[in-house]
């Protein structure tokens, strides 16, 4: 079932700093999310450690060229919304896939959609769903859902039915390609094993999923999937590691040594203007740029230095509608926010 895995695609977003936790709020997809992944090379690529105190070092991986866009939209406006009635939210794919789920303060249920299984087109919907996370999880948290379903494929309509386990297996530092590193990371590893019965006979299909979170990135900054299917066709097995496209961006505050405290960022959503209200403690130099989600600064420009408090300006023309981050700089002091242009 290639790249099931991608399907929680969803916006970054600057939540919470502790990484070791996710909740509901700073994990769950909904509906306005936009996100992005990137294809990288599996040759050589393992999962790494488990357990506290862990260095994950993918720096010399090969990132490849190949992408893909996700969008968090409603369920009622795909084309097999009545297949899926108790999801909340679908995420579709450039790929034309769509996923289904549903979330409360305590878990996220996957309940099925469009999937590839050795490049074959695959429906699911599960009457059992998948609990993808028990929230909050952090290390050494843990859970496990036995799930069921119909599915229909090339091979037509089948069903399927067997365990999804999900437990936080480590924390420590990302080192990720062009020296970009995160400190404050999440492994949470999911198994799947399905046993499936089609008309063309039964098969087994696992996964073993490797997502690393960063408290600044509701998605994650990197997963690495383990797949295996038998058949009658005979054993397929797959590695498939994708890198989310904006880790550049998200290292931008990562990697932010002396942050600079109450900045208010207003109007936001903003259109032709917006206000950065911060303190110039000693009237030192300062500056903000704009940077957009894959990374390029669109803007940079001065602001005048004054002891005390400030706010400034910034005229946002010739700024095209979309999510930015704007990194004031005020010292050696630093501060990014998310902002949404209109």
């Amino acid at each position: 079932m290639k790249k099931i895995y991608s399907l929680f695609a969803a916006v970054i977003c600057i939540s919470s700093l502790n990484a070791q936790t996710l909740t509901q709020a700073n994990h769950a997809p909904i509906v306005g999310d936009a996100f992005q992944t990137v294809d990288c090379s599996s040759v050589g690529i393992t999962p790494g450690g488990v357990g506290a105190g862990q260095t994950w070092n993918y720096s010399s991986m090969t990132v490849l060229t190949t992408t893909t866009s996700y969008n968090g939209i409603t369920v009622a406006s795909t084309p097999s919304a009545a297949n899926y009635p108790s999801a909340s939210v679908a995420v579709s794919s450039s790929t034309a896939n769509n996923a289904y789920y549903s979330s409360t303060a305590t878990s996220l249920k996957y309940w099925g959609g469009d999937i590839k299984v050795g490049g074959q087109a695959v429906v699911m919907g599960y009457s059992s769903p998948a609990f993808y996370t028990a929230y909050p999880m952090s290390l050494g948290s843990s859970t496990n859902s036995s799930v069921s379903g119909t599915l229909t494929s090339i091979a037509g309509p089948g069903t399927f039915a067997g365990t999804n386990t999900v437990t936080g297996t480590g924390t420590g530092t990302l080192m990720l390609p062009g020296g970009y590193n995160f400190n404050t990371v999440l492994k949470v590893t999911t198994n799947t094993a399905l046993s499936f019965t089609t008309g063309l006979g039964n098969g087994t299909y696992a996964q073993n999923k490797y997502d690393y979170y960063s408290g600044l990135s509701k998605y994650p900054l990197l997963t690495i999937s383990n797949e295996t299917i038998v058949s009658l066709a005979g054993t397929t097995t797959e590695t498939v590691v994708t890198l989310n496209n904006n880790y550049k961006t998200v290292s931008i505050t990562e990697n932010t040594q002396n942050v600079l405290n109450n900045v208010s960022v207003y109007p936001n959503p903003a259109k032709d203007n917006v206000s950065l209200n911060f303190v110039n403690e000693n009237s030192e130099n300062a500056s903000y740029q704009i940077i957009n989600v894959i990374g390029q600064s669109v803007r940079t420009q001065n602001i005048p230095a004054a002891k005390g408090e400030t706010t400034y300006n910034v005229n946002l023309s010739g700024i095209e509608s979309g999510i930015y981050f704007i990194k004031l700089t005020v010292g050696n002091k630093t501060a990014v926010n998310k902002i949404t242009v209109q």
